[in-house]
């Protein structure tokens, strides 16, 4: 698993520079997925495809859901495509900790018309470059509850 230690990330996401086009994770996922349902995420190196040669290409991808491991894809130089996908799945476990860490009083992202419950949740993507090192982006996601419980609307705080 990959450590915080000199990770790099975009400066200004609007403004790449030159080798953060090419090595900046590029996520692909839903905005907002239902908890307990498996969902893909692909993960690119780069806006630009970032190369895979002997001399320079990228070692690994790893993908991370609200601070856990999903998965990690090993590369080697020959594969052509610095790429992974995942599939992953959010958990009601995730919305509850949301709620309570936010509004233990009116709790967190309910919706006052039918009760159902959300959270936005970080997907992380950390990939390797064996010349660059190490690079990470981010991606929140909304995951929405199974369960629908009495509706209540938060008066206290930022709305989802």
């Amino acid at each position: 698993m990959s450590s915080d230690t000199n990770i790099q990330r975009a400066k200004d996401h609007d403004n790449l520079t030159e080798t953060e086009k090419k090595h900046v994770p590029v996520i692909e996922a839903p905005s907002e997925v239902k908890a307990g349902e498996p969902f893909d995420v692909k993960v690119t190196v780069g806006a630009i495809p970032h190369v895979m040669e002997e001399d320079h290409y990228i070692k690994w991808i790893e993908l991370h859901l609200n601070g856990n491991l999903v998965g990690r894809k090993e590369l080697q130089a020959s594969e052509g495509k610095a790429e992974a996908i995942f599939t992953a799945v959010g958990t009601e476990d995730m919305i509850s900790a949301r709620e309570i860490r936010n509004c233990t009083i009116h709790g967190f992202g309910v919706c006052g018309i039918c009760g159902t419950k959300s959270a936005i949740v970080n997907l992380r993507a950390v990939e390797s470059c064996n010349v660059h090192g190490l690079w990470e982006d981010l991606k929140g996601i909304e995951i929405i509850s199974s369960t629908v419980t009495d509706g209540k609307k938060c008066t206290w705080g930022p709305q989802l």
